[in-house]
């Protein structure tokens, strides 16, 4: 019984902190539309809507999926596409930003990314290996 407590009061808190998210995002709207924001700035916002926007919809057909009694694992192919997508899109965000010389190697955890974007490659390459000859 203790367990279905915390679950209640957990999803009370998870609830409660959506519904001050959506309140902050209102005013957020209020304020961007006044026009006094960077392009830029404006743009990671997009980007980090976007992002948290198709995770609710993820945890939704899941939670929906679940309920009907049907397979919730099929929705993680489209969790791929989407994490593809993003990746793609911080990949040219990056490239830019490494051109105009706003990340370089001082830049805190681009050692980190160098690794990880190798490995990356590492693991895609034999996806493409006719296309690379």
């Amino acid at each position: 019984m203790g367990s279905v407590c915390n679950d209640q009061s957990s999803s009370q808190s998870v609830s409660e902190r959506l519904k001050a998210a959506t309140d902050e995002l209102q005013a957020l709207e209020k304020l961007v539309l006044s026009g006094d924001s960077s392009p830029r700035v404006l743009s990671e916002f997009r980007s980090a809507v976007d992002s948290i926007r198709q995770t609710a919809w993820a945890v939704q057909q899941w939670t929906e999926l679940r309920q009907q009694h049907r397979d919730p694992y099929s929705i993680l192919a489209m969790l791929s596409e989407e994490r593809v997508r993003r990746a793609t899109q911080i990949a040219r965000d990056l490239t830019i930003d490494l051109e105009s010389l706003e990340v370089g190697y001082e830049t805190e955890g681009l050692a980190k990314l160098f690794h990880a974007v190798g490995g990356l490659y590492d693991r895609l390459k034999p996806l493409f290996k006719q296309n690379l000859g």
